[in-house]
């Protein structure tokens, strides 16, 4: 029997990649085949879940598929690109180094790597699977014969879903990593201008780790102290789910400054918990949003505080892009990724009749 295994090149329970994998594992395994998971790292959490990356060799058959989880160079990359059985890469996004050169030199360098990665192995697999249409033309352009999009399974239980109910002062919220491509220093300067003119009590919550972007954590401190905000911003670091879900419960508006995503899994969590998203127009950003949140192609702070404050104080706006939110949830539900999932294993045509049909690329 055909197995299909996964490769990647750090498997932990905290990330997108993570719950993409595991998720990914049980719909292969729920289809009949054979599915393991290999990783150069494990989360001690994890370890009953996966096996070491130099094992896969050995495990992979002619036949058989390996999907490779992309977003960062890794040395699992030389791995990958020597099996002799069929491959698939799942590309997940490559920040562009530029972001990070000040920041984070070690991060640029492996980011520098992975687009290198990306480069060598595109040509050379037979379907590429991008989270958006954004990130399948990054691998088109890399010379991938063959793309489909499947949005990442997202896991929104862990959060404990519910409507938000904001008490008291209006509090913006976005959870992500703490890094130059988010543009939390953006978020900041919104908020120093909507409590300037609409809303003085205003407060600004910014959960996530920088454990290799120190130097633009404490950049943020500072710009906060200099605009007179730095008892309105929380950088609060990570946190659990449960804490998270009660973060997000307490807010009133989900806002993303990022340059950069290939998905955007903030903005689902968001919409589970019934909140308005206000968001850059940037990168995957519009695709992932569609009509269910406010776009903004600006980064100027005043526009952004005025649109932020009406969604406050306007109920039928709130009310509409509420709505519109739970709606395009939908669109990434179990339902539609093993829609999706059942097209990926058309696509690989798996019955024995050869590699992947020369479908229109989505």
């Amino acid at each position: 029997m055909t197995a299909i295994h996964q490769l990647l090149p750090v498997f932990s329970p905290g990330d997108a990649i993570g719950q993409a994998v595991r998720r990914m594992r049980t719909a292969f395994q729920e289809a009949g085949f054979a599915s393991e998971v290999f990783a150069e790292e494990v989360h001690p959490l994890l370890r009953e879940e996966a096996r070491p990356a130099a094992d896969l060799e050995t495990n992979a058959g002619p036949g058989d598929v390996v999907v490779y989880h992309l977003s960062i160079g890794a040395r699992s990359a030389g791995l990958f690109a020597g099996l002799g059985c069929r491959r698939v890469i799942d590309y997940h996004n490559i920040t562009p180094a530029r972001y990070y050169r000040v920041a984070s030199p070690r991060v640029a360098h492996w980011l520098d790597q992975g687009r290198r990665d990306l480069v060598r192995l595109a040509p050379t697999v037979e379907l590429g699977i991008g989270d958006s249409r954004y990130n399948a033309e990054e691998m088109e352009a890399a010379g991938c014969p063959v793309t489909m999009v499947i949005p990442p399974p997202v896991d929104l239980e862990r959060l404990s879903p519910r409507p938000a109910r904001p008490i008291g002062a209006p509090r913006l919220i976005f959870v992500s990593r703490i890094a130059p491509n988010k543009r939390q220093e953006d978020l900041i300067r919104v908020l120093a201008a909507l409590r300037a003119c609409w809303q003085p009590e205003a407060t600004l919550v910014l959960p996530g780790g920088w454990d290799d972007t120190e130097v633009y954590a404490a950049g943020l401190r500072r710009l906060a102290r200099e605009l007179g905000v730095a008892d309105a911003v929380e950088l609060l670091g990570r946190r659990s789910d449960r804490e998270l879900g009660d973060l997000y419960a307490a807010a009133s508006v989900e806002v993303c400054a990022s340059e950069h995503e290939g998905f955007g899994m903030p903005l689902l969590e968001a919409w589970a918990f019934d909140l308005p998203v206000v968001a850059r127009a940037a990168a995957a950003v519009p695709e992932t949003v569609g009509d269910a949140g406010i776009l903004l192609d600006t980064g100027d702070p005043l526009v952004w505080a005025a649109v932020i404050d009406r969604v406050i104080r306007d109920a039928p706006l709130r009310h509409l892009l509420i709505e519109r939110g739970r709606r395009r949830l939908g669109d990434f539900s179990d339902a539609a990724l093993k829609v999706r999932m059942s097209e990926l294993l058309d696509r690989l045509d798996l019955s024995g009749r050869g590699g992947p049909r020369a479908a229109p690329r989505e």
